[in-house]
């Protein structure tokens, strides 16, 4: 059995505070958050891109069936999630 139940009133303190959106201070961090992300994203993409390039110049710039599985084969088996 429940030897206490919490009533509206035992968080007041929290219940009274402005979001931390609404005093700018989240949409700061959501900004600060996205530019690191970024940041770290960036090197990763260009070397997944420079990759996706060398299949297409291989093909002599023609998208075919078997250079189009091993894009996927490429985009799939980067680790992009962990910077390196």
């Amino acid at each position: 059995p429940m030897a206490y139940v919490t009533h509206r009133g035992d968080f007041s303190l929290c219940r009274d505070r402005a979001p931390p959106v609404a005093t700018g201070a989240g949409a700061m961090l959501k900004r600060l958050a996205r530019a690191l992300t970024d940041a770290l994203a960036q090197p990763r993409q260009r070397e997944f891109d420079r990759e996706i390039g060398r299949i297409l110049a291989r093909s002599g710039g023609r998208i075919t069936d078997s250079m189009e599985r091993e894009m996927m084969e490429t985009a799939l088996a980067s680790d992009r999630s962990r910077p390196r």
